[in-house]
C-alpha cells in the first residue's frame, strides 16, 4: 500500500504532544522515586565490579510502578545464607525527565540513559531497589521517537557500598547493614603496623615518628622507649590513606640514636586500576596457609 501523502511519520509536533502526555500521565498515576547514580571508585577490570562503591546523591523523579498489584518476585525464603526477601517490579520513567534530572546533573557510568547497578529508593515503602536491565530501545514506538525507559529492578543486596547521599532515609541503610568497623574508604591502603628493626640507643624521650612517602598522607604514631633509652615499640594513632607503597619511617629527637623501624600497609584488595587485586591477595594467603611447595600440582617443586 503506498504512503499516504497526508500522514508523515511524525512531526516535530506531534512527537512533543505525545511526550507531553506521556509525562503527564506518569506524573499522574506514577510515585515519587529516589534515583541513586552508582559511582566506581576501585573497578576489577577481570569481574566488572566495585566493592567499593560510592552513592553520594539521590534525585527525586516521578516514575510509573508497572506491577500495580505490588512487588513480584519469590518474596521471603529460607536459603544457605539465611533468610532472603526478594521482590521485583518493572518501572517506566520518561526520558525527558531523566534526561533533565540524572543525565544532566547525576554524572552516570553511562552519561546517555539510566544504568543497571544504579539503585532507586521507594519512599511510600521505605525499600532500596537495585536496577538490573534497562530496557532502553523499545521495539515499538510511534511517530519515530523513544519516549520512555523501562526498568527492572530487584530489592538490593548490600555489599559494604559506601551511601552518603545527605537524605537520612537512604543513608541509615548504610547504618544497618554494614560490617566494615572502618568508614573511611580509600582507594589504596593505609599504615597498620610499625616493626622495629632497631631500637637504637641514649634515648632520654620518646622521639617524633615521621613517614616519608610520595603517596599516601595522614599516618601518624607515637613511640615509646624502654628504661635503658631503646624504642620498644610504635603504636599507630592514624593509618593515613592513599598508600601505594609503604612509606620510609624516621626518629627524630629523642636524645638517642640508631634506631629504624619499617611500615606495614594494608593495601586495598580492589585497588584502583588493578586488575586482579582479588587474586594477587588470595595467592598470598595460599602460599603461606595451604602450601609449602612452589608448585603443588606437579612434579617439578
Amino acid at each position: 500500500m503506498p504512503t499516504n501523502v497526508y500522514f508523515t511519520q511524525g512531526t516535530r509536533d506531534e512527537q512533543y504532544l505525545i511526550e507531553d502526555l506521556i509525562l503527564e500521565s506518569i506524573t499522574i498515576y506514577g510515585q515519587e522515586f529516589m534515583y541513586i547514580p552508582r559511582e566506581l571508585v576501585a573497578k576489577d577490570n577481570i569481574l566488572g565490579e566495585d566493592r567499593l562503591s560510592e552513592f553520594k546523591s539521590a534525585f527525586p523523579i516521578e516514575m510509573y510502578l508497572e506491577t500495580v498489584d505490588g512487588f513480584a518476585g519469590q518474596g521471603a525464603f529460607i536459603q544457605k545464607f539465611g533468610l532472603m526477601m526478594e521482590q521485583s517490579a518493572t518501572l517506566t520513567v520518561a526520558r525527558r525527565r531523566w534526561d533533565e534530572l540524572v543525565g544532566r546533573f547525576g554524572k552516570p557510568q553511562i552519561p546517555t540513559r539510566p544504568n543497571e547497578g544504579d539503585l532507586l529508593y521507594f519512599p511510600l515503602s521505605g525499600g532500596l531497589f537495585e536496577i538490573k536491565f534497562v530496557q532502553h530501545q523499545d521495539p515499538f514506538y510511534q511517530l519515530g521517537k523513544l519516549y520512555v525507559y523501562k526498568l527492572e529492578i530487584e530489592l538490593f543486596q548490600y555489599a559494604s557500598e559506601a551511601i552518603d547521599t545527605g537524605v537520612p532515609e537512604i543513608d541509615e541503610f548504610e547504618t544497618l547493614k554494614t560490617f566494615n568497623t572502618n568508614l573511611t574508604r580509600s582507594g589504596y591502603g593505609e599504615v597498620i603496623r610499625v616493626d622495629i628493626t632497631n631500637g637504637g640507643s641514649g634515648y632520654t624521650s620518646a622521639p617524633a615518628v615521621t613517614f616519608t612517602t610520595s603517596s599516601g598522607i595522614g599516618a601518624t604514631a607515637v613511640a615509646t622507649i624502654s628504661s635503658d633509652g631503646v624504642v620498644d615499640s610504635v603504636t599507630v594513632t592514624s593509618g593515613g590513606s592513599n598508600f601505594e607503597t609503604p612509606p620510609t619511617v624516621s626518629f627524630v629527637g629523642g636524645g638517642g640514636s640508631g634506631s629504624a623501624a619499617t611500615a606495614v600497609i594494608d593495601l586495598n584488595i580492589d585497588e584502583v586500576d588493578g586488575a586482579a587485586g582479588d587474586n594477587n591477595e588470595f595467592g598470598d594467603e595460599a602460599d603461606d596457609v595451604l602450601f609449602d611447595i612452589t608448585n603443588p600440582f606437579g612434579e617439578i617443586k
